[in-house]
């Protein structure tokens, strides 16, 4: 609450005025959740260079992720979407695939797969794709609000009390 009544606070005296609260109360009522790409330009680009916008299916928390052409994004619920990256078009919108809480820890991408953990340390895999297609759940037992890693050929996850590593079998 503090740092929203410091930002109302225009002027920095302590004290919040009807104009500095409509100010910012209309501020608010003109911003738009959206994910978009944008052509670079010169100049105010605002209007001329997007060239495209999505407004559905986006995520609280997660971080949107770009792999091989397309951008996935997952928001609370396990719902995920697919958009071509070049116009925007959707391949799916908010296809329950995961766990139904919450999501905090971004998606990440490996070997054509896409890697996402909810905050109860569910673990959903599918396939990178035009079609949402789920090969392999599991559950880490705790809370998981961190974006995994990944080295080499190992994924690691930190949850609330470990750290797990998942990779391939070396070979001898």
């Amino acid at each position: 609450m503090a740092s929203l009544f410091s930002f109302c606070d225009l002027n920095g005296d302590g004290k919040l005025t009807q104009q500095e609260w409509e100010s910012r109360m209309k501020l608010f009522s003109q911003g738009e959740n959206a994910l978009m790409a944008v052509r670079p330009g010169k100049g105010d680009i605002t209007h001329s260079n997007v060239a495209w916008k999505q407004t559905r299916g986006l995520p609280y928390v997660p971080s949107p992720l770009f792999y091989r052409g397309l951008v996935y994004l997952v928001k609370d619920g396990g719902m995920v979407s697919c958009f071509d990256a070049k116009t925007g078009k959707p391949h799916y919108e908010q296809e329950r695939i995961g766990d139904t809480s919450s999501y905090y820890s971004s998606p990440v991408a490996a070997d054509g797969k896409i890697f996402m953990v909810s905050v109860s340390g569910r673990v959903t895999v599918f396939n990178a794709g035009e079609k949402a297609s789920v090969i392999a759940r599991t559950t880490l037992g705790e809370r998981c609000v961190a974006t995994p890693a990944i080295v080499d050929d190992t994924l690691y996850y930190r949850t609330a009390n470990h750290l797990w590593a998942f990779g391939k079998p070396k070979k001898k």
